[in-house]
């Protein structure tokens, strides 16, 4: 019975959760050619529970290692080692994807949580007032 149970719809992949906040971030790396560091300003698209999206100024180079901070009012609430993964290189939207390399734990706790209150706050300034009945 096990294995009819394992083919059927009843199987599911595990869904890693992501959450939708435009939290402030910057993002620090070495640049392979001039071995100068750049430091960028951006904003989270998503955070995710061991990666996240974001859009900065300028991208860095797929494979990279990226210094990353999620800020709050100017303080940072956690910083990451992280690694692009991929980039979007849309003008009008640049997108790296970085997953992060160490501290998973710390930031599922710190970074999600930060997302999630984002999010509360958002919803609490832009939204409650026009679906309260």
């Amino acid at each position: 019975m096990a294995e009819v149970e394992y083919a059927t719809s009843s199987y599911k992949t595990p869904l890693h959760h992501r959450i939708l906040a435009s939290m402030p971030v910057q993002a620090s790396w070495v640049d392979a050619e001039s071995g100068k560091t750049i430091k960028v300003q951006g904003l989270t698209e998503n955070v995710g529970e061991n990666s996240t999206l974001v859009n900065l100024e300028t991208l860095p180079p797929v494979g990279s290692n990226v210094k990353l901070r999620i800020l709050s009012e100017d303080k940072p609430i956690i910083e990451v080692a992280t690694r692009v993964i991929r980039v979007e290189r849309d003008p009008s939207k640049p997108l790296a994807a970085l997953t992060v390399l160490e501290n998973l734990k710390k930031w599922k706790n710190v970074a999600m949580t930060a997302a999630q209150e984002w999010v509360t706050r958002h919803w609490h300034l832009n939204y409650e007032e026009e679906w309260v009945n």
